[in-house]
C-alpha cells in the first residue's frame, strides 16, 4: 500500500492533475484503516474467562487492578470438597504485547511455592502458561472452557 501511495504522490507526469493534499489524505486514510484492521484481533483477544489445565479443574482469569489474576474455581479433585477452591493462583500479570502477559507470579498450593509466571495466548482457545524458578521453567497449555 505504501508503494502504491508513494508512486502516485511522486509521479512526475500524472495523466490528470490531482491535488497532492487530496492524495495525501486518501493515502493516510488507507494506512489508518489498515492499521485499525490489523490491531483489531489484538484488542479482541482476551485471556479473561475460564480455562482448564491438563490435570483438569477450572481456573478463572480476570482483571484485578491494572493486571490479571487467576483463581482456582475447581481443582478437579473427585469426591468431597475441593481442597484449593478460591485460591489465588496467578497474580500481577501485565500485558507486554504480542498476546503475552508477563512479570507475574504463580503460587502452587500443593508445594506452597511461588514462581515467576508468563501467559501467552496461542489461539482463541489455547493459552500457554510458563512458570520459572531461577533458570528452570515448565509450561502447560490450558484450554478455554465455554
Amino acid at each position: 500500500m505504501f508503494l502504491f501511495c508513494s508512486n502516485l504522490a511522486f509521479n512526475p507526469r500524472p495523466r490528470k492533475p490531482f491535488p497532492r493534499a487530496l492524495l495525501a489524505a486518501a493515502c493516510s486514510a488507507l494506512v489508518l484503516a489498515g492499521a485499525a484492521q490489523a490491531s483489531a484481533p489484538l484488542r479482541q483477544a482476551s485471556v479473561n474467562g475460564f480455562w482448564q489445565p491438563p490435570s483438569g479443574g477450572r481456573i478463572e482469569i480476570a482483571p484485578c487492578g491494572d493486571a490479571l489474576c487467576g483463581h482456582i474455581r475447581d481443582d478437579g479433585i473427585d469426591g468431597g470438597q475441593p481442597a484449593h477452591t478460591g485460591h489465588l493462583l496467578l497474580k500481577r500479570l501485565r500485558y507486554e504485547g504480542g498476546l503475552t502477559w508477563a512479570d507475574g507470579l504463580i503460587h502452587n498450593p500443593r508445594d506452597r511455592r511461588t514462581y515467576r509466571a508468563k501467559l501467552r495466548l496461542l489461539s482463541g482457545n489455547q493459552l500457554k502458561l510458563t512458570g520459572c524458578a531461577w533458570i528452570f521453567c515448565g509450561s502447560q497449555v490450558w484450554t478455554r472452557i465455554e
